[in-house]
């Protein structure tokens, strides 16, 4: 049976219930994972900005609420060769949007904003990066 480590327990405990349900199904269910990140503050959203890997400031993000509405996952142990990563982050999100759409939870996946199925028509990937919908 997996379980969460510390970090990521400490991480998804911070985000929203829905979240935090949907994130340990999708362990349970679909593959071992880490949470990286649930609740951004402000210095740590910003740093995000700067080095380029968010498009949003604070208070702007779905991280910078409480709880939060994103969260940032990766697969355990993490692949080492970027195709596999990318693979495995697609496949994740892809079986945890179906599970999320089988339990009433709308979320967004990094690797498709505007949720078209078409991942090469992005301006900005974050494949580690889910996050519900506020219509949920």
């Amino acid at each position: 049976m997996r379980t969460w480590s510390n970090s990521s327990s400490n991480n998804l405990i911070t985000c929203d219930p829905k979240l935090e349900w949907l994130m340990t199904k999708v362990r349970d269910e679909v593959a071992d994972i880490s949470i990286l990140e649930g609740y951004r503050d402000e210095a740590r959203q910003n740093q995000m900005f700067d080095e380029g890997k968010s498009t949003l400031r604070f208070p702007d993000g779905n991280h910078n609420v409480f709880p939060s509405m994103a969260v940032d996952f990766q697969p355990y142990p993490m692949p080492v060769s970027k195709k596999k990563l990318w693979a495995a982050l697609a496949y994740i999100a892809g079986r945890a949007i179906e599970i999320g759409k089988q339990n009433n939870i709308k979320i967004r996946w990094g690797g498709d904003w505007n949720m078209n199925g078409d991942l090469t028509d992005q301006n900005f990937d974050d494949l580690y990066h889910l996050e519900l919908l506020l219509d949920t």
